[in-house]
């Protein structure tokens, strides 16, 4: 009877000795480097090799209760409104605090703006997000007149006012339903109809997929291995390019 018990208590401290080595290897990797400067750090948790917070990030926002994944540090570390974590790859720091978020938001010189890999790679490093703050001001100046404008949009106000209507009135009669779906299909069809001046329902299905998987790719971490977000949405821009 000692021996299988001993066995799995032996068992049971591997398993936990090995889960203390690898809660601690971001920690190794990338505290380590920052010598005193380290314990100016926030408190937090880097999670998993390579994966870091993302798992718990993912599931959380996935649920019906996506706070909980700041509720998880809030309760762990305290209301310190300001966290250390591992998000997309990468070492980061997480702020809550509305004062501390409304400083990193106007502070254009100490902080600047920056998108996951995944993001940059699949919207393209010469977009809109890769491109420096001036040259974004610029672009954007040239071109939100001719697509956001008064007069542009002016144009579609009947198309708009007719589908939203009619929507609403079937939604009424839906009783249970995705709101969020049925109103992001609602958006794309009338966006399909603007920039397309399509109304095809084949086609409006076909592209919405396609950027469904886009969208999921945009969000997740840059793992190019079948089965994962990031890898259909690299074969859907390959597909369109």
């Amino acid at each position: 009877m000692m021996g299988p018990m001993w066995m799995m208590i032996a068992v049971l401290a591997i398993l936990g000795g090995l889960k203390w080595v690898l809660r601690r290897v971001n920690w190794w990797v990338y505290e380590t480097q920052l010598g005193d400067k380290r314990h100016a750090l926030p408190p937090g948790d880097l999670g998993w090799p390579f994966i870091g917070n993302m798992w718990s990030f993912l599931r959380a926002f996935r649920s019906n209760d996506p706070d909980s994944f700041i509720g998880s540090f809030v309760s762990r570390f305290g209301h310190t409104g300001i966290y250390k974590a591992f998000m997309f790859g990468n070492p980061s720091v997480i702020v809550t605090m509305p004062e501390t978020c409304k400083r990193v938001l106007n502070d254009d010189d100490a902080f600047k703006p920056g998108w996951p890999t995944s993001t940059v790679e699949l919207i393209g490093k010469k977009s809109f997000i890769g491109i420096s703050y001036y040259e974004h001001k610029r672009l954007r100046h040239l071109t939100a007149a001719s697509i956001n404008g008064h007069k542009a949009l002016s144009v579609y106000i009947p198309y708009i006012e007719e589908n939203v209507v009619c929507s609403l009135e079937r939604w009424s009669e839906m009783g249970e339903m995705e709101f969020l779906t049925l109103l992001r299909m609602l958006t794309f069809r009338i966006i399909m109809f603007i920039f397309l001046s399509s109304e095809s329902e084949e086609v409006m299905a076909a592209l919405e997929k396609e950027y469904t998987d886009l969208n999921h790719g945009v969000r997740s971490m840059a793992i190019n291995v079948p089965g994962f977000a990031y890898y259909k949405a690299l074969k859907v821009m390959h597909d369109f390019f």
